[in-house]
């Protein structure tokens, strides 16, 4: 990715939207402490944050999930009361969740008027909702069919379908929160170009994102909050992206680098000759053979959907498979239970780190010591609160878990300090495997650098590591050897040498390097 010129700002128009002064407190916590912002039509505006320094709450305010306690939102000059999304919408506001609030079972144009459908008397017109959504789609480069059902959608497709959605209402501003995490560099870059056509036909786009790189590339200007607080409101060109890390973080600190390359000794965990089916019955990943030594990692890098959740859940013991062989130190764990997989010295940091990671309704205390139940550590037979208690103390402190206490509920944690708390769980019993897939999706830069050093100093005691990721990024950075994963077969390994982005990009998008 190259920087791109950037425009001058227009000053001499009137910001379309301000906030002033927005205060929002939960209980005794300030979540956004008296923040001012200006957003302005036909510019791309990034807000940048760690987690829980209040950039989504900031803007839940604006879209209208919740109600600030203090200041005022003004549209064109004037004030408005922004009650629910409902409200928002009214007033040309669209916002673009990071986590897709689509009806699988409908089709895209069913799911673009979801309450709103056109009818005539008692009868929806669908024709009329197809029609708008093909007009739409074309006019802002958004390929999606409106009659496709959105489970058969990759998921670049499903996000392009919730930008439709925003746009069926006739928005001026468009609120994007962590609108790449789950895309592929290519989609990346498509996004990007969409992105730029809403800022030149006039809309204000706002795009929340933890990528310093990505921000560099399409934003024109960019305001930083730390601890609720706004610290910097800049032209993208004034600050480099050191500048914005230490605004970031409060804090100087590198820039994510290359980590030094491990040295591999005897194999701890092989895959051979792995096939695997879905839900559905279908053959998704075939014929997979890997290895992982003590002492390395190795990254699995590949598109979403190309069979990667699947490996995971056969290693991990959640899936069993149609074909091949699994052994961990020489011990056959081929379609064994999750428990024995365990067992066997093999910890798990799942893709969805909230419902496959933890329990959000239990304490983080009872999250962290879950993973000790079958120790001595907590009791042994008969569980000690006083000894899990102690336990999860411990590790919240060693892994930097932030929570008002082990009491607070796991659910009420930031991404980075939920993801801490699965590492405290699934780090601290020292496995000799570690299998985690999209490890960083979604944290900030202090969180991702916390997780990569975990990752990195457990490799450096002697385990196995199996970093399954679509961010190209993260596994060359941090990988002793990369393996390309395309409709479910590895096409491609990078064993002497760290593949450069667009190797790596054309290996999987070719399925062949």
């Amino acid at each position: 990715m190259t920087d791109r010129p950037v425009p001058a700002a227009p000053a001499q128009d009137p910001p379309v939207l301000r906030l002033e002064g927005i205060v929002k407190r939960f209980g005794t916590m300030t979540a956004v402490d008296t923040v001012d912002l200006e957003i302005r039509a036909g510019e791309i505006h990034a807000l940048l944050g760690e987690n829980g320094a209040g950039k989504s709450t900031l803007m839940n305010c604006l879209f209208g999930l919740v109600q600030p306690d203090e200041g005022t939102i003004l549209l064109d000059g004037l004030p408005v009361d922004v009650t629910s999304p409902r409200r928002a919408l009214e007033l040309g506001i669209g916002m673009v969740h990071q986590h897709f609030k689509l009806v699988p079972s409908l089709t895209v144009a069913q799911n673009v008027f979801l309450g709103s459908e056109p009818h005539t008397g008692p009868f929806v017109q669908t024709r009329t909702a197809e029609e708008t959504v093909a007009r739409l789609a074309d006019e802002y480069g958004l390929d999606v069919r409106p009659d496709e059902k959105v489970r058969s959608l990759s998921v670049g497709a499903q996000q392009r379908v919730e930008i439709l959605r925003a746009l069926a209402k006739d928005v001026r501003i468009l609120v994007l929160d962590e609108p790449t995490a789950v895309l592929t560099p290519a989609e990346t870059e498509r996004f990007f170009d969409v992105v730029r056509g809403f800022a030149a036909r006039g809309l204000a786009v706002v795009l929340i994102s933890h990528h310093l790189k990505e921000v560099r590339q399409v934003a024109d200007r960019v305001t930083v909050l730390r601890l609720g607080k706004r610290v910097a409101h800049e032209a993208i060109g004034d600050v480099t992206n050191a500048d914005l890390a230490a605004l970031i973080t409060g804090e100087t600190r590198p820039v994510s680098s290359e980590v030094q390359r491990g040295t591999p000794g005897a194999t701890v965990l092989e895959v051979e000759g792995l096939t695997l089916r879905n839900g559905r019955g279908v053959e998704v990943v075939h014929d997979v053979s890997l290895r992982v030594a003590a002492g390395e990692i190795v990254g699995v890098l590949g598109i979403a959907g190309n069979g990667q959740t699947e490996l995971v859940e056969a290693v991990t013991g959640l899936r069993k498979p149609t074909a091949g062989r699994i052994t961990v130190k020489g011990v056959d764990t081929t379609g064994a239970s999750p428990g024995t997989v365990r067992a066997a010295g093999v910890g798990h940091i799942p893709e969805d780190r909230i419902g496959r990671g933890m329990a959000g309704y239990w304490s983080v205390d009872h999250n962290i010591t879950a993973g000790y139940l079958d120790t001595d550590e907590v009791g042994g037979r008969l569980l000690s609160d006083s000894k899990a208690s102690s336990l999860s103390a411990r590790l919240m402190k060693e892994f930097d878990v932030r929570a008002s206490s082990g009491r607070q509920l796991a659910r009420r944690l930031s991404g980075g300090n939920a993801q801490k708390m699965v590492l405290a769980r699934e780090l601290s019993r020292q496995p000799d495997v570690v299998v985690c897939a999209e490890p960083t999706r979604g944290l900030d830069i202090a969180a991702t650098d916390f997780v990569r050093r975990e990752l990195v100093a457990r490799r450096d005691a002697g385990g196995a590591v199996l970093l399954v990721s679509s961010e190209i990024e993260e596994v060359t950075q941090v990988a002793d050897r990369v393996l390309i994963i395309s409709a479910g077969r590895i096409v491609a390994e990078y064993a002497d040498h760290r593949p450069s982005e667009a190797e790596v990009g054309r290996a999987m998008l070719e399925g062949k390097s």
